[in-house]
C-alpha cells in the first residue's frame, strides 16, 4: 500500500529543521525502494516549511509507526505529522506496485 506522509513545521523551525535534516533524511532512506518520492514544501521565498514522502507500508500501523519515528516529529521540529493512504492512478509509474 501507498502511503502520504505529511509533516508542517513548528513556526520558525528553520534551524530546527537543518540540525536534524541529516538524520531524517538517514530515517527515510532505509526504507530503500519503498521509498517512492519525497521532498519539502516551501514557503514564498523558497525556504522548507515541512515535507511530503510518498512511502509504500504493509498497512496504516505499519507506516504511521514508520513515520512516528522521524527524527523530525521526534525531536519536535513538525508541528503537525499526518499519514494517509494513497491511490496514485495518473501517471503512475509502470511496474509501481501499492
Amino acid at each position: 500500500m501507498l502511503f502520504i506522509v505529511s509533516g508542517r513545521d513548528k513556526p520558525n523551525g528553520l534551524d530546527a529543521r537543518l540540525a536534524h535534516r541529516d538524520a531524517h533524511r538517514a530515517h527515510y532512506n532505509a526504507l530503500g525502494v519503498d521509498l517512492i518520492l519525497a521532498g519539502p514544501y516551501l514557503d514564498g521565498a523558497g525556504e522548507p516549511i515541512g515535507s511530503m514522502i510518498i512511502m509504500r507500508a504493509e498497512n496504516q500501523a505499519a507506516a504511521e509507526a514508520f513515520a512516528s519515528a522521524d527524527p523530525y516529529w521526534t525531536e519536535r521540529v513538525f508541528a503537525e505529522l499526518s499519514v494517509s493512504r494513497w491511490d496514485w492512478f495518473m501517471k503512475r509509474p509502470e511496474g509501481l506496485n501499492s
